[in-house]
């Protein structure tokens, strides 16, 4: 290699390194500020312009509604009786309650009932099924779905019948 091709190639490289550099420097550089509206006077007057653009409103925050609910498993006796004898009364059945939005792509969300068989959760307004699961995927107690629609603020009660298969 000769003493110019040498040259020619330093140069290139600072050249090239120039631009890469500057290239960074100007992506990596955010302004900390938005632009100021400037201001000129010319024989008295003022006129003032900006080039910002107005802020992005915020999102507002979506009330949830609330739903209270218990789950009963019935029958609980082989034969019913007129009057109904209390010990054969429909029993809290405590199980895991999947709600799952109309939106199917949506995920679903879980609560437990308590003790007593009851829930309260709140949720986004907006249609859902509400569906008792049983227990260890039998085939019963077999429970009816609940088809609810949340209103923002507002609270709704409902009950959910699961069947014991008792005949």
């Amino acid at each position: 290699m000769n003493k110019e091709s040498i040259i020619t190639a330093v140069i290139a490289i600072v050249f090239v390194a120039g631009i890469l550099i500057f290239y960074a420097i100007g992506r990596s550089a955010t302004p900390s500020q938005p632009p100021v509206a400037s201001s000129t006077q010319s024989s008295g007057t003022s006129s003032s312009t900006s080039n910002s653009t107005p802020p992005t409103p915020s999102p507002i925050p979506t009330e949830k509604g609330t739903v209270n609910g218990s789950v009963v498993l019935g029958p609980t006796c082989p034969v019913e009786h007129i009057p109904p004898d209390p010990n054969c009364a429909p029993r809290p059945y405590q199980t895991t309650i999947r709600m799952q939005h109309a939106n199917p792509s949506a995920h679903y969300l879980t609560a437990l009932t308590d003790a007593s068989g009851t829930f309260s959760i709140s949720l986004d307004p907006g249609a859902y099924t509400l569906h008792a699961e049983g227990q260890n995927n039998s085939y019963y107690p077999r429970c009816t779905d609940a088809q609810i629609q949340i209103a923002a603020g507002a609270s709704q009660t409902i009950t959910i019948d699961c069947d014991t298969g008792i005949r």
